[in-house]
């Protein structure tokens, strides 16, 4: 393990591109723009030592410093729709590197993610600095589980459970859902694995969100959603 005293960058990946939802990232939420929700709950967790957006779009880094973060200047081949986050985080890594910054540990907001709360980030860098395990991701436990099938190459439809046995749907044990919102890890592990949370390589444990808190904005439906939700809070 690194012997540097412990630190954290975040890193929030933010290009101009997305297709769902055009300008997603700086879209009116409530009154602000999308982003400024991961940036302002990074900043009152009182536990990221260094916050960066990533993004290759001007407009989205003039926001970006309004509410706080830094900016990293995202090269076009890592801002295509093909380009994978991993390769983002890497680049916003080596670049904090070369600029003097070395962090024991690198973390990873998605901005589609504005129900984050503060509290979430500072139990999950706790995990991981007190070293119960060396990477800590967000998930939820669906409230509702349905019976699940798949479809076949000739478009008829076959059930995921035992039909002779089938149980009762309270019976159903669902798994924990990995909701995209936060992920931390050391650098020495992601370095080696490529992974937002290390990979194979890591013990890796999980803060529990509400399934409410775990929306993310790919749609407007899920924007329209995600307003009526800060409104009911704020009231």
């Amino acid at each position: 393990m690194s012997e540097r005293p412990f630190s954290v960058l975040c890193v929030i990946p933010a290009r101009g591109g997305s297709k769902g939802v055009p300008r997603k990232n700086i879209r009116p939420l409530n009154g602000r723009p999308l982003i400024a929700y991961t940036t302002e709950a990074a900043k009152e967790s009182g536990v990221i030592d260094k916050l960066v957006v990533s993004t290759e779009d001007a407009e989205i880094a003039q926001v970006a410093r309004m509410w706080g973060a830094e900016v990293i200047d995202r090269p076009q081949e890592l801002a295509t729709d093909e380009a994978l986050t991993e390769p983002v985080m890497l680049h916003a890594l080596e670049t904090v590197e070369a600029q003097g910054f070395h962090p024991t540990h690198i973390a990873l907001i998605q901005c589609t993610s504005p129900l984050l709360p503060p509290e979430v980030i500072r139990q999950a860098v706790d995990i991981v600095k007190s070293g119960v395990s060396d990477s800590c991701i967000t998930v939820f436990y669906p409230q509702g589980y349905e019976f699940k099938w798949t479809k076949n190459p000739d478009g008829t439809f076959g059930p995921e459970h035992d039909v002779e046995r089938r149980p009762r749907r309270q019976d159903l044990k669902p798994p924990y859902h990995e909701n995209g919102a936060f992920y931390i890890t050391s650098v020495d592990l992601f370095k080696k694995s490529r992974n937002r949370f290390g990979g194979s390589l890591a013990k890796v444990s999980g803060i529990e969100m509400s399934e409410w808190d775990s929306l993310q904005i790919d749609s407007e439906d899920h924007l329209f959603l995600a307003e009526q939700l800060l409104k009911r809070r704020i009231a």
